[in-house]
């Protein structure tokens, strides 16, 4: 008999596609997406793919979602630039449960074809405390350059991100 519950790392990357769904809503978001490399010709396996319009031009976006004890690193940001540029993705989105380093950081601001973004996920005090419980949400966090400024997710700010593959905290 199969669990009506999904394990947390499937829930984690479901939660991703419905936020993904919910800001465009005309925009298709499919999870655990598989597609063929262009680079490789190797079936490259992403955990949600979002494709549409945006400002009327085609736009397809990998988004990865990282569950790791540490800090995501260099590089995992490196591995998933080759991926969207393999797939040849127009922009990527890089979350992960335990932040990432400086440096990677660093890698993922100064990344300008493909643009992508990675966004800090803060598990409330509640999950860790439980140790992984399920069916508490985790708040969406940007992370910037250090000292490591996280700030709430700004929808403009995303949308900027998609149309135009600018990313910067200092948007007013």
């Amino acid at each position: 008999m199969t669990s009506t519950l999904n394990p947390l790392w499937q829930r984690y990357e479901l939660s991703v596609r419905e936020m993904l769904k919910a800001l465009d809503p005309n925009a298709t978001v499919v999870h655990n997406e598989h597609v063929t490399g262009h680079l490789s010709g190797a079936r490259r396996q992403v955990d949600v793919l979002a494709t549409g319009k945006v400002a009327g031009l085609d736009i397809t976006v990998a988004v990865e979602c990282k569950r790791h004890r540490r800090p995501a690193s260099i590089e995992v940001v490196d591995q998933f630039i080759g991926k969207i540029l393999d797939i040849r993705a127009d922009r990527g989105i890089l979350y992960s449960y335990s932040g990432f380093s400086n440096g990677a950081v660093s890698r993922a601001i100064g990344a300008s074809n493909p643009s992508i973004m990675v966004i800090a996920l803060d598990t409330p005090e509640i999950v860790k405390r439980a140790g992984e419980a399920p069916g508490h949400p985790a708040d969406l966090m940007a992370q910037d350059q250090a000292p490591q400024w996280v700030e709430e997710m700004d929808e403009d700010a995303f949308l900027r991100f998609l149309g135009a593959g600018e990313w910067s905290k200092f948007w007013s």
